[in-house]
């Protein structure tokens, strides 16, 4: 799966768990602040994440995770890795 495909998919994830939010009004730039989540709100989407993408965020990094393009740079290199 490259970065798009991995993008989209976590934006559509994101959008079913995101109250009132359209998936068009989320990019990869978008703060999970300014998408009314919380840090517990973040923590459940990465938990969620991780079942839905079939990986496991690293609470170290995860910590420092802000906008939803680091949860997709964290899948694509996981994933890259996975691969090799």
């Amino acid at each position: 799966m490259d970065r798009a495909e991995i993008e989209t998919k976590v934006i559509q994830f994101i959008a079913t768990k995101v109250e009132n939010r359209d998936a068009s009004t989320i990019n990869s730039s978008s703060k999970f602040e300014e998408l009314g989540l919380d840090s517990m709100d973040t923590i459940q989407l990465l938990f969620d994440a991780e079942d839905s993408f079939g990986i496991n965020f690293d609470g170290e990094e995860a910590k420092g995770f802000t906008t939803v393009g680091d949860i997709v740079s964290y899948i694509e290199k996981h994933q890259a890795q996975a691969a090799s």
